[in-house]
């Protein structure tokens, strides 16, 4: 059957993706998904590399430059009462790309054993320009720790920036805005014109750059590294999110999570109710009366509600989830099918010779009509994957499913929360739904080859 097969390449692709994943992820990575720092080095809402093919522009990748990507000269002087170490710390680089960097980030590990260090930073344009971009002393708490400074959000910084705007008097005064609106990222890369404070319409300025650091040290033991990142707008396969996580993280091992619990919970609640309606139809009398009307009762519980005001009192994990669905799928609308199925079996001439030759009933049920059900189990078990998939997709986007683990349905819900689709994010919100829809028409396919199988009627010409 052409739907099974391809249904059937669908699920192989992803049991392929989950055996990879611990590979490119180990679950180390996932410990980490929740927390900040493993993330930092990453650019935030960055969409995927590729489609700088929509766009027609060369878009700016992060680049990391450590310490020893730096030029440094060191100099030790003496004045009365003083021996100074001053460094002059430097990094040139060429920006030929065709938008502007998202951030800029400087990062200076300073050793200093006596008194607290004086820091200068100053930026060198293509055009000739050179401002100071800040001026600080690095206190006593920061001694031989490294010492941040976010170019791109430091008011200091965007105060300078204003203030080089202002002296240059190629905008107004009235027409420049405060020091916490300007974009640093921007106006440093921008070209001096009336357009250079507009992110929108600044006009870029390629060419070489020159971040430099002067550093003054009070004793002759003081030194200095540094980190400079230029965080690009673009950022591997399937971009990053508002904490700068690489979504691609999250989208392969949501691949693994959906399947162990789809398929689980699936087969569980699938297998319990198979044989719960095998008993109810072979046996009849009390048992059948209790098991139909169990199972009418729990038709008309709401499950998913009744999950979400459990995961609103506790804090479920997605074994504790899984546990708490199986518990309210022991009977249900497969336990009403299989009993129909079990009530035409029993009426067959090989049920009553069975009985003719003085078989039990135990060894009827689970010899001749169990292993004559199996194959519509089967069917059942794909075509219930995809609804246990959505049900943990759900908790997860409201934010009740496992607070630990990276699931398709808690990055759209975070995707959601941010308002991805209004601020133009659409990598944050396509491919995780991509993901759930991808995994159900497989076992859609999959289930429904099944019932071919079984159903000549539905069998193609």
């Amino acid at each position: 059957m052409r739907s099974g097969l391809v249904g059937f390449g669908i699920l192989a692709s992803l049991l392929i993706v989950a055996a990879a994943v611990p590979i490119y992820a180990p679950y180390d990575v996932v410990r980490k998904w929740n927390s900040l720092e493993p993330w930092l080095d990453n650019p935030e809402t960055a969409a995927p590399e590729w489609s700088e093919i929509f766009s027609g522009k060369h878009e700016p990748r992060t680049t990391i430059y450590e310490d020893d990507a730096f030029r440094k000269v060191v100099v030790h002087a003496q004045v009365p009462g003083l021996n100074l170490t001053l460094i002059n710390y430097t990094k040139s680089f060429y920006w030929d790309y065709d938008n502007f960097p998202s951030e800029l980030s400087l990062s200076l590990a300073a050793t200093f054993p006596g008194q607290s260090p004086l820091v200068e930073v100053y930026w060198v344009r293509p055009d000739g320009q050179y401002l100071q971009l800040t001026v600080r002393s690095i206190g006593g708490e920061y001694r031989n720790r490294s010492y941040v400074i976010p170019l791109s959000t430091d008011l200091a910084v965007r105060t300078s920036i204003r203030n080089w705007v202002l002296f240059e008097g190629v905008i107004p005064a009235g027409d420049v805005p405060r020091a916490d609106d300007i974009l640093p990222e921007v106006v440093l890369f921008a070209k001096n014109d009336s357009a250079q404070l507009n992110f929108r319409s600044a006009n870029l300025l390629k060419g070489r750059y020159e971040l430099v650091v002067r550093y003054t040290g009070f004793t002759q033991f003081d030194d200095v590294e540094g980190r400079f990142i230029l965080y690009g707008t673009v950022f591997g396969l399937v971009g990053t999110d508002d904490q700068r996580r690489d979504l691609l993280t999250g989208l392969l091992w949501g691949a693994p999570v959906a399947l162990l619990f789809g398929v689980v919970a699936a087969v569980v609640v699938v297998f319990v109710q198979t044989l719960l309606g095998a008993l109810s139809g072979w046996y009849g009398g009390a048992i059948d009366t209790l098991v139909q009307r169990t199972a009418d009762f729990y038709l008309i519980i709401p499950t998913l509600p009744i999950l979400i005001m459990i995961a609103l009192f506790y804090n479920l994990g997605i074994i504790a989830i899984l546990v708490v669905l199986i518990a309210f799928g022991i009977v249900g609308s497969t336990t009403k099918v299989v009993r129909s199925i079990v009530l035409q079996i029993k009426e067959e001439q090989f049920i009553e010779a069975a009985q003719s030759y003085g078989a039990s009933r135990g060894r009827i049920l689970f010899k001749y009509i169990v292993p004559r059900i199996m194959p519509y189990t089967f069917a059942l078990v794909a075509l219930n994957v995809p609804a246990f998939i959505f049900v943990e997709a759900s908790l997860s986007f409201l934010g009740l499913g496992d607070p630990m683990l990276p699931t398709w349905g808690k990055v759209l819900g975070e995707a959601y929360t941010q308002n991805a689709p209004f601020y133009g994010w659409w990598w944050w919100v396509a491919f995780p739904a991509a993901g759930i829809i991808y995994t159900t028409i497989g076992f859609a396919l999959l289930g429904y080859a099944f019932d071919k199988v079984l159903n000549p009627r539905l069998r193609e010409e």
